[in-house]
């Protein structure tokens, strides 16, 4: 990269008429001068965004790709760099380049309904249709849902072209530079007063996206079936294949994040936060960190928030997996144990009952995954009808209803037999519908 020439009073002229330009709508006339300011400037950020929208409005694409990428190595940690390469790699037709940035953009930065939608044209695109209906229902881009379920119906098309393996990773130290202005100039799709406001000096080969290894998983967070070397639990071993290898000839159907398989395995997919009980991974693939949340009463194990995007198979020995669909009218309850995983939309919230029971309560919009034991049945209650009924038989509740403890000896005896006398017995009042298992 050439040095800085000291030209303040030169810079400023060709930048501020190739500004003055890009406003009028003369792409071409703006491009000349603000490679004039680069060649005075050439780390200046704002000469290189406004250079680069050049470039992209013009269809210039391979050198608005060489102007962000030289950006993103020098602010790792900007989001809008990336979703800016993403969207030139998605004009070059450079899918799996264009995919790693808009993930790499929404890991840093918050959700963008936008990003999501271009993900969602991505997976159609490579035939990864249950991918882009994920997407796509991230983004609201309820049309599109239906057409790519149309094309599953369909079904099978040509194969989807094969993907490229990745650059290796290339980490550099860097020394922070004092901030630079900031510019006023919002240029739509690539927004410029958004970019991180220091540059980094580093040599443009370096790769942007650089490779984040997983450790390995502790064995506290692995189910039974999985395999107790926990060295193949890397991102080099997609749960992909274990998902293929598992899937009936039938098409199963997602239900938010979450694909019910067969064998009792469930496939969660997602870019944010995932609740699941601890001890049930089969596998994982992608770039993503395991924490345990603390333990719960009744030495229950405790939920473990896995954070990142990726890929997550997930079982509970022999027990089914049943859904429950949660919207923003309504709270639904559920017993710890039966709790599998859910969204982060639906933040699990614990409520004690007494010392020692509690139920999880879920609010917002969003969909949770459930183990069950035996068949579950469901009973109806209303304000002349209660139900009595022991705690470990209750999956989950919704509705305007009320749990309380009995407290009545002669009660318990009727129901509860001497082997699990102990056990807490709830009744519960008011109206909606509960769910239990027949044989808890």
């Amino acid at each position: 990269m050439p040095p800085e020439r000291d030209d303040e009073g030169l810079f400023v002229a060709h930048f501020e008429r190739g500004r003055e330009q890009f406003d009028a709508g003369r792409i071409g006339e703006a491009e000349k001068d603000l490679v004039e300011a680069c060649l005075i400037r050439p780390r200046d950020q704002r000469v290189l965004n406004l250079l680069g929208l050049v470039y992209f409005k013009q269809q210039k694409y391979a050198k608005a790709e060489e102007v962000y990428r030289r950006l993103a190595v020098e602010s790792p940690d900007v989001p809008t760099l990336f979703y800016n390469l993403g969207l030139i790699y998605f004009k070059l037709g450079r899918l799996e380049e264009a995919e790693t940035a808009f993930q790499k953009s929404l890991e840093l930065g918050p959700e963008n309904a936008k990003i999501e939608f271009y993900l969602g044209s991505i997976y159609e695109k490579l035939h990864r249709f249950q991918d882009a209906i994920y997407r796509y229902r991230h983004a609201g881009a309820s049309l599109m849902v239906r057409r790519v379920e149309d094309k599953i119906a369909a079904g099978p098309g040509p194969a989807a072209p094969p993907a490229r393996p990745a650059a290796p990773a290339v980490a550099r130290p860097r020394a922070p530079l004092p901030p630079l202005p900031r510019s006023t100039a919002d240029t739509a799709e690539f927004r410029v007063d958004s970019v991180k406001q220091a540059l980094h000096e580093q040599d443009d080969a370096a790769t942007l996206v650089p490779g984040k290894r997983v450790e390995k998983v502790s064995p506290a967070l692995l189910a039974r079936s999985a395999a107790t070397d926990t060295n193949r639990f890397k991102v080099t071993e997609s749960a992909d294949a274990d998902a293929r290898r598992l899937e009936p000839a039938t098409k199963h159907p997602v239900l938010g994040s979450f694909r019910p398989l067969e064998r009792g395995l469930l496939e969660a997919t997602f870019s944010g936060k995932l609740f699941i009980k601890q001890g049930t991974i089969y596998s994982y693939s992608g770039n993503l960190t395991f924490w345990v949340k603390e333990k719960r009463p009744g030495g229950r194990n405790p939920l473990v928030i896995i954070s990142g995007s990726g890929r997550v198979l997930l079982t509970d020995g022999d027990r089914e997996i049943t859904f429950v669909h949660v919207t923003e009218d309504e709270q639904v309850f559920v017993e710890p144990g039966h709790l599998l995983a859910c969204e982060e939309t639906l933040t699990p919230r614990y409520v004690p009952l007494v010392p020692g029971v509690e139920y999880v309560v879920f609010e917002g919009r969003g969909s949770a995954a459930l183990s069950i034991a035996s068949k579950a049945l469901s009973l109806s209650v209303t304000p002349d009808l209660p139900v009595s009924v022991p705690y470990s038989a209750i999956i989950t509740w919704s509705g305007r209803l009320q749990a309380t403890l009995i407290d009545d000896p002669h009660l318990r005896e009727m129901i509860l037999p001497p082997a699990r006398r102990d056990e807490p017995l709830l009744r519960i009042e008011g109206a909606g519908r509960v769910l239990v298992e027949q044989t808890p």
